[in-house]
């Protein structure tokens, strides 16, 4: 190819290396978890007699055993006190899980079952371990012992971030648990995601929790095989003590009573006796009220899904939106030259799907951010004399994207899909990002751009991902499980499209990244990166091609004077570089993480000179600060900046560091609203001490729908 070739003359003039790489792209792989409504179909009787004693031995039952649903606001506003326990991640697989409270003697009655901790338990999160006891009265819980509510939690109360506790089951014949505890790998199964669907039982034998000795056995035995119109749940149980409302038995009384009735049609009348007809046909009149009602609601239902049916956006395809806005002001040596500003902008999402496995995005985006080539009014170079270009240094996340005049346009278009088992094809159409790819390693901060995480380009990841946008292809391969390659080829976001010489989607600049991703455990993560970009004149710098520098000094990115992103004032010499990085992220409890890297790019002015880019940042980061769903994080590193450039009569540039220190925190109001106030404190402007520091302040209110 033409490119390869330019680049080999290139580096054999300048007798440096150069080498192009041609790679591929990760993704993770989209997981598709299946729900459904929830139909409970629980026994009948078949006399009214044994209706009579079913519902005082359930009654019975229910008072040992079963336990008010959580109340999830009382754990949010930490009324009662929840406990400190491990997460679900810290809990091993053959452990069993129970959300845990600290009750007040006012929140359990008699029949509440409680927990007790073991006096010789390690005080360790991981080996707080519970046992559970028959039914405690008020008064006869001892004064010096420390009790807690244990609860079988459902999907809908249960996050990676609720505390649990792992529950020693207790094996005293005299004291042994009657009904069976769930599972970490039932919790997390396919079934488990399913809100109690039940499914048809065709033997008794095949209910665990059904034995012969059951006083109601025969009449389920009767029921399930001669009847067939018992159903059990996915964990093969039937819950038989559980409580159930007039409409749930109606239900069931209607589901025998037209099984009765089909056996009656295809002439297996002798399978149905007498008795039991009369007792399911009296039962049925007896709940004719209830039955009408269920049937209403079937009607109302199926009236609603056609509906929706008919008028649904798309059955393939879910919108996604978020629009951020953001009053800004700059304080400091700089604040006379910038206003106070509101700004906004709004990604729209079409996530479409079609096979449950692959994902194609389409995002469209617009907002008011000025078009230029900087975010703010600070101090920077002046090129050919004529072209201001001010440092790229705290510019804010909801700027990337927001530089469209207000007018919708399309930000991204990307599709990928799974190849066996270990691999995943990734294809990027318009507006490709190594950082859709490959794994950044800041978990807390990075959200891909949107509006949530770090409130700077910078704070977000390491600039050695902002190197580069456009078309390519790519793939993912898993080679271990701890161990990932990942590689992304884009070529450049204006010329990919064009057929004309020296341009199309090998002949024009390009981005190539390769990444070795080790994750040792699960809270410690360390990437190993490589990028080996062309730019064409006039597209250096770490700005993703988005026409706006999001990143580093106007020094680094236009390497001191000598080049400018989209080539105004001067004409400019493409740009080769290589660059080198290592990213890394440590979760040291479910309430502190760091993260951080550190980048070194090699840039070469092609007949012009060389020159050095340093960046690197540390991140500390704590989730549920005061509250749960917030955050609290600091962000201290530097920004990238030029240390040397070589020949090429260079315009004088100063080499001090110029820090970044970032705050926020971000509040999360609704699930769909979250205010995030914050601050940059840029030490060194253009990495130049006499430029004084400035300060940038934000309050970011974030809206997803």
């Amino acid at each position: 190819m033409n490119l390869l070739c330019r680049n080999v003359v290139a580096a054999k003039e300048d007798k440096a290396a150069f080498f192009p790489f041609g790679s591929v792209i990760l993704c993770e792989e989209s997981v598709f978890r299946i729900t459904c409504n929830l139909l409970l179909i629980f026994p009948f009787i078949l006399s009214a007699e044994l209706i009579a004693t079913s519902s005082l031995a359930a009654s019975a039952e229910t008072e040992s055993q079963v336990v008010a649903p959580i109340d999830l606001t009382s754990i949010y506003s930490f009324e009662p006190k929840k406990l400190s326990l491990s997460t679900e991640a810290e809990v091993s697989n053959d452990q069993e899980l129970h959300i845990v409270e600290k009750p007040t003697f006012s929140s359990f009655s008699n029949y509440t079952r409680l927990a007790q901790k073991p006096e010789n338990s390690d005080d360790s999160p991981n080996s707080q371990l519970l046992r559970i006891d028959e039914e405690w009265s008020e008064a006869e819980v001892p004064n010096e012992q420390e009790w807690h509510i244990v609860e079988k939690p459902t999907f809908s109360g249960f996050s990676n971030s609720n505390h649990l506790a792992q529950v020693e089951p207790y094996s005293s014949e005299s004291d042994s648990l009657s009904s069976p505890l769930v599972s970490r790998d039932e919790l997390n199964s396919d079934a488990s995601l399913e809100p109690d669907v039940m499914a048809q039982v065709t033997s008794v034998s095949q209910l665990t929790d059904v034995q012969p000795t059951d006083w109601a056995f025969q009449a389920l035995q009767s029921l399930v095989e001669r009847y067939d119109c018992i159903q059990g749940y996915p964990n093969k149980t039937y819950r038989g003590n559980r409580s159930l409302t007039r409409y749930e038995f109606a239900a069931g009384v209607n589901t025998c009573l037209n099984r009765m009735n089909e056996l009656i049609a295809i002439g297996t009348a002798e399978l149905v006796r007498k008795q039991d007809l009369l007792a399911v046909q009296k039962l049925q009149k007896e709940f004719a009220t209830e039955l009408a009602t269920l049937r209403n609601r079937v009607d109302a239902v199926e009236v609603s899904t056609s509906t929706l049916e008919q008028q649904q956006f798309s059955t393939t395809t879910k919108l996604v939106g978020e629009a951020v806005f953001a009053p800004v002001k700059v304080f400091g040596n700089d604040s006379d030259k910038n206003n106070t500003v509101l700004q906004e902008r709004v990604f729209l999402s079409l996530v479409t799907s079609f096979t449950g496995l692959d994902q194609l995005t389409t995002v469209l985006a617009a907002g008011n951010t000025p078009i230029n080539t900087s975010a703010f009014n600070l101090p920077g170079v002046t090129l050919g004399g004529v072209l201001p270009v001010s440092t790229a240094e705290g510019t804010l996340i909801h700027q990337s994207g927001g530089n469209f005049n207000n007018t919708l346009n399309i930000y991204a278009v990307e599709y990928r899909f799974p190849v066996g088992d270990r691999v995943t094809a990734f294809l990027e159409g318009y507006g490709g990002v190594t950082y859709y790819v490959a794994p950044t390693f800041n978990p807390y901060l990075d959200y891909q751009d949107f509006g949530k995480g770090a409130i700077s380009a910078f704070g977000q990841r390491s600039p050695i991902y902002r190197l580069g946008s456009g078309s390519g292809i790519g793939l993912n391969y898993k080679l271990t499980d701890q161990i990932t390659l990942s590689g992304v080829y884009l070529s450049d976001l204006f010329t990919a499209n064009n057929p004309i010489p020296e341009e199309g989607l090998f002949q024009s600049g390009y981005t190539a990244l390769g990444q070795i991703s080790w994750n040792p455990s699960k809270n410690f993560g360390i990437g190993l990166t490589y990028v080996n970009s062309y730019f064409l004149p006039g597209e250096f710098g770490f700005n993703n091609y988005g026409g706006l520098q999001l990143t580093g000094t106007a020094v680094a990115n236009t390497l001191a004077g000598k080049t400018s992103l989209n080539l105004i004032s001067q004409p400019s010499q493409p740009v080769v570089m290589n660059s080198y990085g290592v990213e890394l992220s440590y979760q040291f409890s479910p309430k502190f993480a760091i993260s951080g890297w550190f980048g070194a790019s090699y840039p070469r002015l092609i007949n012009t000179g060389d020159g050095e880019i340093l960046y690197y940042a540390l991140t500390l980061n704590f989730p549920d600060f005061a509250r749960k769903g917030n955050l609290l994080a600091f962000v201290l590193g530097a920004e990238p900046y030029l240390t040397h450039f070589n020949s090429g009569n260079p315009q004088p540039f100063k080499t001090d560091i110029p820090l970044h220190i970032e705050a926020l925190y971000q509040y999360q109001l609704t699930p769909n609203i979250s205010l995030t106030p914050g601050l940059v404190w840029l030490t060194a402007p253009n990495q130049d001490n006499r430029n004084g520091s400035d300060l940038i302040t934000t309050l970011r209110a974030t809206f997803t729908f």
